[in-house]
């Protein structure tokens, strides 16, 4: 318990120097800069103006931070059931709705610490709990998600916890965590890993229903979800290949691959795990617990479209698999996980913050030793040692920087007013040069995408239980068999 303690004790020390001497200047812009775009579309849907459009420019640019003398267009592309939700915070004046906001982040991430801790260990301890939060300061799609206001975060949080809600009596909680989810749909998807009772499948299709009603609802009809499919294949479209878009797809692109190759290649991938996790799905030794946090793991994998907040998804498996991993097995599990923790294309958007970034990844690793099933020893200090490879790689990102939106904008950036969100958006990134080409940015995402990979190969190993005699036979009784050959007598 004493090489414990001190890990932790050493994994605060770091979080202090890294937030208190080593912290860089702060970039411009308005606090969580994303909820703006959830803000402005509120209002502008309250108006009954277009919140898939340029109308949202009109609060955006009265929101304090924001440099309303050029385009800062920051489209939204939220599901529209959700806009009634927006309606609400945008009712107050922006401050108050952000600082709000903030304490649904702090929610939701609290939610999730928990939520992956039940889910890994029943019986946790205080001290397991503790460590498990100095470990989310190292978790830089957690953070970064927590600083934008995002919610991805909020949707990560409701789908580790919707196994809570499938008892009795918890069908309308397990409804509301799976629209919660939904908010984020792209990451909700994973919930149908967990749809192992009718329950579960009842509240599934329940929130489904209310999201598509209330979608239709809240655009009008049915033309109005179908343009919304319109906008979203733009935005999709706008995005496709910018350095901020972390899939495999943008990944190949900027190492040098032809684009209809990078996109075969990105469809062939996700086509590989839809397959693995439907094989895994099928097999008795995961149970239904395991099969979401396997479906967490893999899924940024497959995803078509996705920034660096969208791998808190991860988190969920990572905890599990952390928790429950030994010996060798525990060491690829810590290191998958810190692949995944670490922000990499952040190195060279944020030069300046390599040293701190380095010292909250060795916060997260040394709290990982702290969270150790087993007590740690020689064999757990290689994850601690590996974090040496992070300034390593900040030295390269740093000859490679990369622009952010919307500081590298020109003060006079405008577009003609007729131009749709969409071209606008694209402009942006173009202008900002984050749509440039550069394998060392397409090296840095394909880190995270690995350590995503690493660890659903670990959890798919950890999660594993023990299956019997008896259910290998059901289960070897229940696939199809080829039909044999009849026999006939020879003549």
């Amino acid at each position: 318990m004493r090489r414990r303690v001190a890990a932790l004790a050493l994994a605060l020390a770091a979080l202090a120097v890294a937030f208190f001497v080593l912290r860089p200047a702060p970039t411009p812009g308005p606090a969580l800069r994303d909820f703006e775009s959830y803000y402005a579309a509120g209002v502008t849907w309250r108006y009954r103006g277009d919140a898939y459009g340029r109308d949202v420019w009109r609060v955006e640019k009265d929101v304090p931070g924001v440099v309303a003398t050029r385009d800062e267009l920051l489209p939204f592309v939220g599901p529209p059931f959700g806009l009634p939700l927006w309606d609400l915070f945008a009712r107050l004046p922006y401050p108050t709705a952000a600082l709000l906001w903030t304490l649904v982040m702090a929610a939701a991430l609290t939610t999730l610490v928990f939520a992956s801790l039940r889910r890994a260990e029943p019986r946790a301890s205080a001290f397991e709990a503790f460590a498990l939060l100095a470990f989310c300061a190292g978790f830089g799609p957690l953070t970064s998600g927590v600083a934008l206001g995002q919610v991805a975060i909020v949707s990560c949080a409701a789908i580790a916890a919707f196994p809570a809600f499938l008892g009795p009596g918890r069908l309308w909680a397990a409804l509301l965590a799976a629209l919660a989810a939904a908010l984020q749909p792209n990451l909700a998807v994973v919930l149908l890993a967990r749809a192992a009772n009718a329950r579960a499948w009842l509240a599934l299709a329940g929130a489904a229903a209310v999201a598509v009603l209330g979608s239709a609802l809240a655009l009008g009809g049915t033309g109005g979800l179908a343009r919304y499919a319109s906008v979203l294949r733009e935005h999709a479209g706008a995005e496709r290949f910018i350095a901020i878009q972390t899939t495999w797809a943008a990944a190949l692109r900027a190492l040098g691959a032809a684009p209809n190759a990078a996109g075969f290649a990105a469809l062939a991938v996700a086509l590989g795990v839809v397959t693995a996790l439907a094989l895994q799905f099928r097999s008795r030794r995961y149970d239904p617990d395991a099969r979401l946090a396997l479906a967490c793991a893999a899924w940024p994998l497959a995803l078509p479209f996705a920034h660096e907040h969208d791998f808190t998804i991860a988190f969920f498996p990572a905890v599990l698999a952390v928790r429950r991993a030994r010996g060798a097995a525990w060491i690829g599990a810590a290191l998958a996980t810190l692949a995944v923790a670490v922000d990499w294309l952040g190195l060279a958007q944020r030069p300046t913050g390599i040293a701190e970034t380095s010292l909250l990844v060795l916060a997260a690793a040394l709290a990982l030793v702290a969270l150790a099933p087993e007590e740690p020893g020689p064999l757990h200090l290689i994850a601690p040692a590996a974090v040496a490879l992070v300034p390593l790689a900040g030295l390269l990102a740093a000859a490679h920087p990369l622009a952010t939106w919307p500081d590298a904008l020109p003060p006079g950036f405008h577009l003609p007013p007729t131009v749709p969100a969409p071209v606008v958006w694209r402009a942006e990134q173009m202008r900002s040069g984050i749509g440039a080409l550069d394998p060392v940015w397409g090296m840095l995402r394909a880190l995270s995408l690995g350590g995503c990979a690493l660890l659903w190969l670990v959890a798919s190993r950890v999660l594993a239980r023990d299956v019997t005699t008896a259910e290998r036979r059901s289960e070897s009784s229940s696939r199809p068999r080829r039909p044999q050959a009849a026999a006939y007598p020879s003549a």
